[in-house]
């Protein structure tokens, strides 16, 4: 009876009354700001989101992948509120592109939680076991391997090359061996200092590149910790807050500064490309942070807001069809999933996919495209709309929820690996599925890609990296 009982705690998030409280008073409290009906739904939206998807000791990437895309539905809603605007302002149906975006979600977020919801959840106890099994040492030196000759391959083989994309895939294998030793670490609660050395080594030093994407490393950070939450009450609300308030702070400071930064590791050759060396590039940092004012952070946030946000493009591509340009009734998820089954291995002469193109198109922006070095996506939520219209998007929303929940279900089931490597995998595989704003071809081809390349690797590579990782004792 009590094992019973432990395990029906484990399988539910346990809220405490006085968040339930908070949830209300934070529904009522949305009345005395503009805009309060979309920031209504959009809240509204969230606490469904965690309702149908957030279960303890399940893999973070489920709740973490679909609330990240919520908030680029959300940040439209706060652009148009500080700026001081109405919803509509930009675009005739910035509104309703709110309200489908949210009910969209939810839509999806219904169908994976469905999808998964037979499937086990281990016990504290059981993540013990698996954790104790594992050599903490050999899980670092296979995340060092993997981060600096894994992650080289891409330059060696050169950017024209066939293979480019299934070598970036199998890089992304660090993830893997980060997550399982940030698992390991978490569980065993010893070389923690090593885990927050390792996260500190992979922020700092994604600083030295064009696109310094040091974002990697804090959302891979939060999914791992996503999985130990098992109540929600005051103290981690305000947890929540504190690390929620520290994530902005740093994506305003970034945004703040990364032109000027970025005109200074190109040399002004506008290009994407670091033509100083490490030291100059900080140095550059250092300087650029000192001479930050809280004026300058205030005048960016509404840019911070913008970038984050792809509501627009929904919008107007709303605006457009079908006034301007008909419906495609299915041509243009057909042309992304054609062109993912083309892998360029097989397939050299195949073009170069532009996203700008589409973008271009069903928006009517002229944004600047593949031979100026940029890429604007429209995001799958417009592809589907452009397709089908207002009901029938949710057809193909729905359709990339159950795919999502097949690739889960196939990268779980492999028994004979440690759950601990499986929920890393699980994890680094649906990475993708974090961005509302991905064109429907680049979500659909990195799902695919990811899924089949890590199947392969649990089927064939895992098991024996596994005994080698293992204990003697415990194998």
């Amino acid at each position: 009876m009590v094992n019973n009982a432990l395990t029906a705690a484990n399988r539910k998030l346990i809220v405490s009354r006085g968040l339930v409280m908070g949830i209300l008073a934070s529904l009522g409290l949305v009345y005395f700001f503009n805009n309060s009906l979309y920031l209504f739904v959009c809240l509204l939206t969230f606490y469904i989101l965690l309702f149908l998807l957030w279960k303890p000791l399940r893999p973070g990437i489920v709740i973490f992948s679909v609330q990240l895309q919520w908030v680029q539905v959300f940040a439209y809603v706060l652009w148009m509120n500080s700026m001081d605007w109405d919803m509509d302002k930009l675009s005739n149906h910035g509104g309703i592109a709110v309200i489908m975006s949210c009910l969209g979600l939810i839509a999806m977020s219904a169908t994976i939680s469905l999808g998964i919801r037979n499937i086990a959840v281990p016990t504290m106890e059981q993540f013990h076991v698996q954790a104790k099994r594992i050599n903490e040492k050999k899980v670092l030196l296979l995340y060092l391997f993997s981060t600096f000759i894994l992650g080289s391959l891409g330059l060696i083989v050169g950017g024209q090359s066939g293979l480019l994309q299934i070598i970036w895939t199998i890089g992304s294998l660090k993830w893997v061996f980060f997550m399982v030793y940030g698992y390991v670490a978490w569980i065993n609660k010893k070389n923690r200092l090593i885990l927050v050395l390792i996260i500190l080594f992979e922020f700092t030093s994604s600083l030295y590149s064009y696109f310094s994407n040091f974002k990697d490393v804090l959302f891979y950070t939060i999914i791992l910790s996503l999985t130990f939450i098992r109540r929600i009450n005051f103290k981690q609300f305000v947890y929540g807050v504190l690390i929620s308030a520290a994530v902005l702070m740093l994506m305003l400071t970034w945004t703040a500064i990364k032109g000027d930064y970025r005109n200074f590791l190109n040399q002004g050759r506008k290009q994407q490309v670091v033509e100083v060396s490490r030291s100059e590039a900080f140095s550059k940092i250092g300087e650029k942070l000192s001479s930050l004012t809280w004026d300058d952070y205030m005048n960016v946030t509404g840019l911070f807001l913008y970038r984050v946000q792809y509501i627009l493009h929904l919008g107007k591509t709303m605006d457009r069809v079908p006034d301007l340009i008909p419906h495609e009734y299915g041509k243009v998820w057909w042309e992304n999933i054609s062109f993912v089954l083309m892998p360029r291995l097989f397939f050299p002469d195949k073009p170069i996919y532009e996203a700008t193109v589409k973008t271009n198109k069903y928006t009517g922006f002229r944004y600047a495209g593949f031979k100026q070095g940029t890429s604007y996506s429209l995001g799958y939520f417009a592809d589907s709309y452009i397709d089908f219209g207002y009901a029938g998007m949710f057809m193909p929303l729905v359709l990339i929820a159950l795919y999502v929940v097949w690739i889960y279900r196939g990268l779980y089931g492999f028994q004979n690996i440690n759950i601990l490597f499986r929920y890393a995998i699980i994890n680094t595989a649906l990475i993708n599925f974090t961005t509302f704003e991905a064109d429907g071809l680049f979500l659909f081809g990195r799902l695919t890609l990811l899924g089949l390349v890590f199947w392969a690797f649990n089927k064939f590579v895992f098991r024996y990296i596994q005994d080698w990782l293992y204990k003697p004792s415990q194998k």
